[in-house]
């Protein structure tokens, strides 16, 4: 069995002015940086251990991945995995987060985007692969919001792509038999 703590990356500039970022390869700002160091406090105060992590290529999953290890006080190596890169948003990419994408984003009405079906096929497998490349081991797992909706789409009764993900959100999940089960998301440590 798997044990996985699925962690969104930390705030950066775009996140906090409402822009939809996909696949630029935008880093943490500030407040990015201090949340990421702080996810990783509140794991070393309440014993969380990782025999592994593994992030997304991009800047801001990869230096949230670096800051928690910071603030765990650990210098354990960093696993890049394209496979849980951000949805490519094509067209969209660089625009403001507003009614206008909600409406084209969920009709599949972007040029140029992964559709939720191809986003969420990539997504299941990637995470599959990555359990039965590391089997039996515990997982943090660094990625972005639309990778971490595709996966509770499909796990989750009633979820959507329309729920909002907090900056460095946890979710917890086992995958077990070839089987995801999702013990809880989108908490944030940080409260």
């Amino acid at each position: 069995m798997n044990d996985i703590i699925l962690i969104r990356h930390g705030e950066t500039e775009a996140n906090k002015n409402f822009i939809v970022q996909g696949r630029m390869d935008n880093p943490l700002n500030e407040v990015g940086l201090e949340q990421a160091f702080k996810v990783g406090k509140y794991f070393k105060e309440n014993d969380f251990t990782f025999d592994m992590v593994i992030s997304s290529p991009l800047k801001r999953a990869y230096k949230t991945a670096r800051q928690i290890n910071k603030g765990m006080l650990l210098a354990r190596p960093i696993v890049l995995d394209k496979g849980i890169i951000e949805r490519n948003f094509g067209d969209f990419d660089g625009k403001e987060i507003n009614d206008d994408y909600y409406y084209m984003v969920k009709r599949g009405l972007v040029p140029n985007m992964e559709t939720n079906e191809v986003l969420e096929k990539r997504v299941i497998e990637a995470f599959k692969s990555i359990c039965e490349k590391y089997p039996d081991k515990r997982l943090l797992i660094v990625s972005h919001s639309h990778v971490i909706k595709a996966l509770l789409t499909k796990l989750v009764e009633g979820f959507t792509y329309r729920v909002g993900l907090v900056n460095c959100s946890i979710s917890h999940l086992t995958y077990k038999n070839n089987a995801f089960k999702v013990d809880y998301y989108n908490r944030n440590p940080l409260k």
